[in-house]
């Protein structure tokens, strides 16, 4: 009953997993290895795009550091920037800031900036903040203007089309006005990202919508590769348990070279030889499982080939082939049901293995071996990553192997209690 319970879950959340996860799962540099129940700080830092206004010129190396000025003249010369792109995504706004170099001459050092922020496109402005008096820029120095309290910020009044930034030239006349440079004129915007349950991953994608997403990737791939393991080791167990001879000879000498090689290491060889995909990893599985259910059925079929049915059959005119498939195939089938159902759970191991090896999913793929494989280069500082994929596997398969046992007892009288 319980394997049943949890088969049903994975069932479940194989069908409505990716619609239930809460966040798409991608790649988020700004929200790397943040710890469960948590929402990660984000930084932004931007130029604008769009400038306006008179007495400014250069205005465009203003977005790097890099010793090239955009330069005004004249005091009272003012420049408005829009089209700042942060991409804030959530309402939790801890921090906004203008990061500014400029500086005036040697000569006429009296000239700095009064810098101003707007949340609404420029109808409303925030108190204008002050730099200080500079006139050289050997010493690098970035000051940082903190508008974090000149409104309640929004992702709203923070985006494209709502913030600007204003740039008045000003002048202290007692120390001389004279021209002003500006090296630097960035945006910080500092968030609180999305609420993670589980964490985020090495990469920043979702934990929780990654197991989610996962289930379906699993499930595919030990059902398919079961079935189609299951009908072709089935099918040349029968033949080769019915016809005996030459037949059983080489069918049961092919499946013992199969047998012969370690299951993990031949999958990784078909695997490595195939490439990195995850329908090469079923192709492998494939390879490595069907030889156990050619063994299986073909005991079975030495057993239900001698019972008179058979032989009522072949006195009927049935052919040989529809005595394998309507005779001794159905006769088999309790084994090969308790079979399948503890081997899917064993297939999805492997198939995690494999991508914890580097031989399944491509990096980007919500695969639980890849999650495992990912987060276990920054274990345990990052441990939620490991653990949280690691027990949906180990659930997924004690599911199976439960449920298998469970149906073992039921087609097996002697074995139960």
């Amino acid at each position: 009953m319980v394997g049943l319970i949890i088969v049903l879950v994975f069932v479940v959340l194989a069908i409505v997993g990716p619609s239930i996860a809460p966040y798409s799962y991608t790649y988020n540099s700004q929200e790397k290895n943040a710890p469960p129940m948590t929402r990660p700080l984000v930084t932004r830092d931007d130029a604008g795009l769009d400038f306006s206004g008179t007495g400014w010129n250069n205005t465009q190396w203003m977005a790097v550091n890099d010793g090239l000025y955009a330069r005004s003249e004249s005091v009272g010369d003012r420049l408005i920037v829009r089209r700042f792109d942060f991409e804030v995504y959530t309402d939790f706004i801890a921090y906004v800031a203008v990061r500014v170099q400029e500086n005036s001459t040697l000569g006429a050092p009296g000239s700095y900036l009064a810098i101003s922020v707007s949340w609404d496109n420029g109808t409303t402005w925030s108190d204008p903040q002050d730099t200080i008096l500079r006139y050289s820029d050997v010493d690098d120095y970035i000051q940082e203007l903190d508008f974090s309290s000149a409104t309640s910020w929004t992702k709203a009044k923070l985006s494209e089309g709502n913030f600007a930034l204003r740039v008045v030239h000003e002048a202290d006349p007692t120390f001389g006005v004279g021209p002003i440079g500006v090296d630097l004129l960035r945006v910080v915007v500092r968030f609180q990202g999305i609420y993670h349950a589980l964490g985020t991953t090495v990469d920043g994608e979702d934990v929780l919508s990654g197991l989610l997403m996962g289930a379906p990737i699993s499930m595919r791939i030990g059902i398919i590769v079961v079935v189609i393991a299951t009908l072709i080791g089935s099918l040349l167990g029968a033949m080769s348990g019915y016809f005996g001879g030459a037949v059983d000879e080489l069918i049961m000498r092919i499946t013992d070279i199969f047998l012969s090689i370690p299951g993990l290491i031949l999958a990784m060889a078909v695997a490595a030889a195939l490439g990195r995909n995850l329908d090469n990893v079923m192709y492998a599985l494939i390879v490595v499982w069907w030889p156990a259910y050619t063994r299986l059925v073909r005991g079975q079929a030495l057993s239900v080939r001698e019972n008179t049915y058979i032989e009522a059959a072949r006195a009927s005119g049935a052919s040989e082939m529809r005595v394998v498939t309507r005779h001794i195939l159905p006769n088999t089938l309790s084994p090969i049901l308790v079979q399948a159902s503890l081997d899917i759970g064993s297939v999805v191991l492997v198939a995690a293995g494999l991508s914890f090896l580097g031989l399944g999913a491509q990096p980007g793929t919500p695969e639980w071996g890849l999650m495992v494989s990912r987060g276990f280069n920054f274990f345990p500082q990052n441990w939620w990553q490991v653990t949280f994929s690691g027990l949906t596997i180990f659930f997924f398969v004690l599911g199976f192997n439960l449920l298998g046992d469970g149906v073992r007892d039921i087609t097996d009288p002697r074995l139960r209690r």
